[in-house]
């Protein structure tokens, strides 16, 4: 008998919380709205990312430092191909504020 108590209170307390979540007595949680946009973006199995350029196109990059280390003046970066032409030497690169 005492097995059959506890079983019904326990259903009973379950139909009370139902009937808070219900009747708005328990506020529900919901997630903060946002205006950022977020894109998911696939992986290669090395965990790095293909980016292709589009062609004819100009692109600022502002690189701050390399390694832990500040860059200032040139830095030379090394190019294997663009748009299907091989690069075999280094292309210094000049860099501006």
């Amino acid at each position: 008998m005492k097995y059959l108590n506890g079983v019904l209170t326990l259903i009973a307390a379950c139909l009370v919380l139902i009937t808070f979540a219900v009747t708005g007595i328990i506020p529900s949680a919901n997630a903060k709205g946002t205006d950022k946009k977020f894109v998911t973006v696939p992986l290669n199995a090395d965990g790095t990312i293909t980016v292709r350029m589009a062609p004819n196109s100009v692109t600022d990059i502002n690189i701050k430092e390399v390694g832990g280390r500040s860059c200032y003046g040139e830095l030379d970066v090394n190019i294997e191909e663009v748009d299907g032409n091989s690069f075999y030497n280094a292309v210094p690169v000049k860099i501006r504020d």
